[in-house]
């Protein structure tokens, strides 16, 4: 196990080798940025790795223009393995590149996009930071909604006679179909 805290942790921190592992293990991920209203946008997208830079492609579309004016972005991938279920979120900019020699470098990546359109620009995403967690899904049937043990319900006995729950009168049907 390459986990970087406890491994009997409920949710375990990835440190960045790891969270680049993962990064590198996969194709597919989602792409938020904040559109010219500043609403939240999602994008899926593919993507390649190379030199700790994410590279996606785009056609002439809202996500580039919206990357003109606010370059700030966040990416994410999650998965499973060994039973294990994991996220990794990158923030950075990201921005189109312009460069030949760039352009040249995402083909050693493997960068392609599966989409129709043709997506004939290259957006960088510079990470500022990569964090990820990990964590065992709980077995279905398992511990009891973890809410509902924060729920406070004092029982009727502690409370003043004006706040307990009525006691219903024999042949009417409460109201509001409220519990007995």
């Amino acid at each position: 196990m390459t986990h970087d805290q406890n491994p009997a942790a409920a949710v375990v921190e990835l440190g960045p080798a790891e969270c680049w592992r993962l990064l590198e293990s996969q194709r597919l991920g989602r792409l938020a940025l904040v559109d010219a209203s500043g609403e939240p946008r999602i994008y899926p997208v593919n993507y390649a790795t190379g030199d700790s830079v994410l590279y996606v492609r785009s056609a002439e579309d809202a996500k580039l223009r919206y990357l003109r004016s606010r370059p700030a972005v966040a990416f994410e991938i999650d998965g499973e393995d060994a039973g294990d279920r994991w996220s990794v979120v990158v923030l950075g900019h990201a921005f189109r590149v312009d460069r030949d020699a760039e352009i040249r470098r995402t083909r050693a990546t493997g960068l392609r996009s599966m989409s129709p359109a043709p997506k004939p620009y290259v957006v960088r995403i510079l990470p500022r930071s990569v964090a990820g967690r990990r964590f065992t899904e709980r077995p279905e049937g398992g511990e009891e909604d973890p809410l509902r043990a924060r729920i406070l319900r004092p029982s009727d006995e502690s409370l003043p006679t004006s706040a307990r729950s009525p006691h219903p009168i024999a042949g009417l049907a409460p109201r509001g179909g409220a519990p007995h």
